[in-house]
């Protein structure tokens, strides 16, 4: 009976993967319905497998279904301590629904699991400058400069962190530096500051 079950559990495992990997697939594709049943199959015969809560997740996120996506990457994220993607894409979901402060602890808890990925403190320098914690902000969009120095985008957010703090002249910097590197906010904001 033992053989027997061990048996029914590696073909429980093998068809997870085979629907996690169709899923993966369809999302590729950007077939999100399809994907979406996909990942709930895999979900069927592994509830255990983090990564398709996470893909499953990244579906609920596309079709606009935060609170399902937020659910999904809850449970990912209990099973899997150590997914900084999986506290970043949540910190984004956070964001994106206004829920600033578990937007900041999620994006805080991806950058302890992965301290050199510049992506996740730029994700929170956005969350930071959204509360008004302008040197908190930016102090992690220098860090992000000083690993992406092309990163136009980052000085954008660094002037309107500087701006916010009325530092006119440092803002109009970044500003330039990010309208020169290709950011559309930053030329953006550059008119905004030149015409003040």
């Amino acid at each position: 009976a033992t053989g027997a079950w061990a048996g029914d559990l590696k073909t429980d495992q093998a068809q997870a993967w085979e629907w996690y990997a169709r899923g993966a697939q369809y999302a590729a594709q950007g077939d999100q319905n399809r994907a979406l049943d996909a990942y709930s199959q895999a979900i069927e015969w592994n509830d255990t497998m983090t990564e398709a809560y996470v893909g499953r997740a990244a579906m609920y996120a596309k079709k606009g279904k935060n609170d399902l996506a937020i659910t999904d990457y809850s449970r990912a994220i209990a099973l899997d301590r150590f997914s900084a993607n999986a506290f970043n894409n949540r910190g984004m979901l956070y964001l994106a629904t206004g829920r600033l402060d578990l937007a900041v602890k999620d994006f805080t808890k991806a950058v302890e699991l992965d301290p050199g990925k510049a992506l996740y403190r730029q994700n929170r320098a956005s969350a930071y400058a959204r509360l008004k914690q302008y040197d908190k902000a930016i102090a992690d969009y220098t860090y992000v400069v000083g690993c992406e120095p092309k990163n136009g985008d980052a000085y954008a957010g660094r002037g309107a962190a500087y701006y916010g703090q009325n530092e006119v002249p440092a803002a109009t910097f970044d500003f330039e530096k990010a309208c020169t590197l290709g950011s559309q906010t930053g030329c953006k904001n550059l008119k905004t500051v030149s015409r003040g």
